[in-house]
Protein backbone atom coordinates (compact mmCIF):
# COMPACT_ATOMS: atom_id res chain seq x y z
CA UNK A 1 0.00 0.00 0.00
CA UNK A 2 1.24 3.51 -1.08
CA UNK A 3 1.22 6.17 2.26
CA UNK A 4 2.55 9.65 1.60
CA UNK A 5 5.36 10.97 3.86
CA UNK A 6 4.71 12.77 7.09
CA UNK A 7 3.52 16.23 6.77
CA UNK A 8 2.96 15.68 2.79
CA UNK A 9 -0.25 17.22 2.69
CA UNK A 10 0.99 20.62 5.18
CA UNK A 11 3.83 21.52 2.34
CA UNK A 12 2.24 20.80 -0.31
CA UNK A 13 -0.82 23.52 1.13
CA UNK A 14 1.79 26.21 2.27
CA UNK A 15 3.55 25.28 -1.33
CA UNK A 16 -0.18 26.58 -3.44
CA UNK A 17 -0.68 29.40 -0.88
CA UNK A 18 2.46 31.02 -1.63
CA UNK A 19 1.90 30.14 -5.78
CA UNK A 20 -1.18 31.89 -5.31
CA UNK A 21 0.07 34.90 -3.31
CA UNK A 22 2.65 35.14 -6.67
CA UNK A 23 -0.17 34.84 -8.78
CA UNK A 24 -2.23 37.37 -7.56
CA UNK A 25 0.22 40.10 -7.51
CA UNK A 26 1.79 39.24 -10.96
CA UNK A 27 -1.73 39.49 -12.35
CA UNK A 28 -2.75 42.99 -10.87
CA UNK A 29 -2.58 45.43 -13.96
CA UNK A 30 -2.70 49.35 -13.42
CA UNK A 31 -6.54 50.28 -14.15
CA UNK A 32 -6.94 51.98 -17.09
CA UNK A 33 -7.53 56.13 -17.11
CA UNK A 34 -10.62 56.89 -18.76
CA UNK A 35 -12.77 59.62 -18.74
CA UNK A 36 -16.18 60.08 -16.69
CA UNK A 37 -17.68 60.44 -20.06
CA UNK A 38 -16.09 57.71 -21.24
CA UNK A 39 -16.89 55.20 -18.11
CA UNK A 40 -20.12 55.91 -18.63
CA UNK A 41 -20.10 55.19 -22.57
CA UNK A 42 -18.45 51.97 -21.19
CA UNK A 43 -21.29 51.27 -18.88
CA UNK A 44 -23.98 52.10 -21.40
CA UNK A 45 -22.70 49.53 -24.16
CA UNK A 46 -22.53 47.39 -21.46
CA UNK A 47 -25.66 47.59 -20.35
CA UNK A 48 -27.60 47.38 -24.03
CA UNK A 49 -25.70 44.09 -25.00
CA UNK A 50 -26.55 42.43 -21.23
CA UNK A 51 -30.38 43.97 -21.78
CA UNK A 52 -30.80 42.76 -25.55
CA UNK A 53 -29.41 39.30 -24.50
CA UNK A 54 -32.63 39.12 -21.43
CA UNK A 55 -35.15 39.79 -24.17
CA UNK A 56 -37.91 36.63 -24.67
CA UNK A 57 -36.93 37.33 -28.21
CA UNK A 58 -33.06 36.60 -28.09
CA UNK A 59 -34.21 33.30 -25.77
CA UNK A 60 -36.83 31.70 -28.11
CA UNK A 61 -33.93 32.36 -30.67
CA UNK A 62 -30.91 30.48 -28.34
CA UNK A 63 -33.93 28.03 -27.49
CA UNK A 64 -33.45 26.81 -31.45
CA UNK A 65 -29.92 27.53 -31.93
CA UNK A 66 -26.87 27.50 -29.84
CA UNK A 67 -25.70 31.05 -30.68
CA UNK A 68 -26.14 34.12 -32.22
CA UNK A 69 -22.95 35.75 -33.31
CA UNK A 70 -23.81 39.71 -33.11
CA UNK A 71 -20.66 41.70 -33.14
CA UNK A 72 -16.95 41.49 -34.63
CA UNK A 73 -14.27 43.72 -33.89
CA UNK A 74 -11.01 43.89 -35.56
CA UNK A 75 -7.57 45.40 -34.74
CA UNK A 76 -4.04 45.38 -35.38
CA UNK A 77 -3.72 42.90 -32.40
CA UNK A 78 -6.62 41.11 -32.28
CA UNK A 79 -10.04 39.63 -33.92
CA UNK A 80 -12.51 39.59 -31.88
CA UNK A 81 -16.40 37.93 -32.21
CA UNK A 82 -19.18 38.31 -29.38
CA UNK A 83 -22.07 35.49 -29.22
CA UNK A 84 -25.13 35.07 -27.67
CA UNK A 85 -25.46 32.11 -25.97
CA UNK A 86 -27.90 30.20 -23.42
CA UNK A 87 -25.32 30.54 -20.85
CA UNK A 88 -24.94 34.19 -21.56
CA UNK A 89 -22.57 36.36 -23.64
CA UNK A 90 -18.97 34.82 -24.93
CA UNK A 91 -16.34 36.18 -26.78
CA UNK A 92 -14.32 34.19 -29.10
CA UNK A 93 -10.78 35.75 -29.71
CA UNK A 94 -7.66 35.32 -31.37
CA UNK A 95 -4.36 37.30 -31.06
CA UNK A 96 -1.83 37.78 -32.85
CA UNK A 97 1.66 36.91 -30.31
CA UNK A 98 4.03 37.87 -33.36
CA UNK A 99 7.12 36.31 -34.37
CA UNK A 100 9.34 33.43 -32.64
CA UNK A 101 12.95 33.10 -33.75
CA UNK A 102 12.80 29.91 -31.87
CA UNK A 103 9.83 28.16 -34.21
CA UNK A 104 12.00 29.69 -37.68
CA UNK A 105 10.26 32.75 -37.42
CA UNK A 106 7.06 31.59 -37.36
CA UNK A 107 3.69 33.96 -36.64
CA UNK A 108 2.00 32.83 -33.15
CA UNK A 109 -1.78 33.44 -32.47
CA UNK A 110 -3.23 32.51 -29.24
CA UNK A 111 -7.15 31.44 -29.63
CA UNK A 112 -9.72 30.87 -27.28
CA UNK A 113 -13.38 31.79 -25.87
CA UNK A 114 -14.31 33.38 -23.03
CA UNK A 115 -17.71 33.40 -20.95
CA UNK A 116 -18.19 37.58 -20.35
CA UNK A 117 -20.86 37.33 -18.08
CA UNK A 118 -18.64 38.35 -15.25
CA UNK A 119 -18.38 41.70 -16.74
CA UNK A 120 -21.86 42.18 -17.69
CA UNK A 121 -23.52 41.42 -14.44
CA UNK A 122 -21.38 42.72 -11.84
CA UNK A 123 -21.89 46.39 -10.24
CA UNK A 124 -17.62 46.49 -10.77
CA UNK A 125 -17.49 44.62 -14.28
CA UNK A 126 -17.07 47.92 -16.39
CA UNK A 127 -13.68 48.43 -13.64
CA UNK A 128 -12.84 45.06 -13.76
CA UNK A 129 -12.65 45.22 -17.62
CA UNK A 130 -10.45 48.10 -17.51
CA UNK A 131 -7.76 46.53 -15.30
CA UNK A 132 -7.66 43.96 -17.70
CA UNK A 133 -4.45 42.66 -19.56
CA UNK A 134 -5.77 40.24 -21.75
CA UNK A 135 -5.29 42.50 -25.47
CA UNK A 136 -8.73 40.85 -26.70
CA UNK A 137 -10.44 42.65 -23.23
CA UNK A 138 -9.04 45.57 -24.08
CA UNK A 139 -9.86 46.05 -27.61
CA UNK A 140 -13.43 45.17 -26.56
CA UNK A 141 -13.10 48.29 -24.47
CA UNK A 142 -11.33 50.62 -26.79
CA UNK A 143 -14.58 50.10 -28.96
CA UNK A 144 -17.00 50.57 -26.00
CA UNK A 145 -15.38 53.35 -24.71
CA UNK A 146 -15.02 55.15 -28.22
CA UNK A 147 -18.24 54.50 -29.98
CA UNK A 148 -21.85 54.29 -28.77
CA UNK A 149 -23.33 50.87 -30.03
CA UNK A 150 -26.91 51.64 -30.79
CA UNK A 151 -29.15 49.15 -29.78
CA UNK A 152 -30.92 48.97 -33.39
CA UNK A 153 -27.35 48.12 -35.09
CA UNK A 154 -26.99 45.17 -32.82
CA UNK A 155 -30.79 44.17 -33.59
CA UNK A 156 -30.70 45.04 -37.38
CA UNK A 157 -27.24 42.39 -37.48
CA UNK A 158 -29.45 39.72 -35.37
CA UNK A 159 -32.26 39.74 -37.76
CA UNK A 160 -30.43 39.88 -40.73
CA UNK A 161 -27.43 37.19 -39.94
CA UNK A 162 -24.73 38.87 -39.61
CA UNK A 163 -22.40 40.96 -37.23
CA UNK A 164 -21.94 44.42 -36.57
CA UNK A 165 -18.46 44.92 -37.79
CA UNK A 166 -15.54 47.39 -36.21
CA UNK A 167 -12.11 47.72 -37.35
CA UNK A 168 -9.87 50.15 -36.08
CA UNK A 169 -5.94 49.91 -35.85
CA UNK A 170 -3.64 51.38 -32.90
CA UNK A 171 -1.50 54.28 -34.15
Amino acid sequence: MVKAPEKFLDEYLSHEKGLGGKAGKKSSAPVRKVSDEEAARLKRNLQTLWDIYGTPEIKEILSREHEIRFFRIESDKATVRLSYVNKGIYMEYEVDMGFRKELAGAQIYKQAVMNLNRYFTYETGAEDLLKSANEALQALVDVLIDKEIPETDIWNAISKGEQVQISFHML
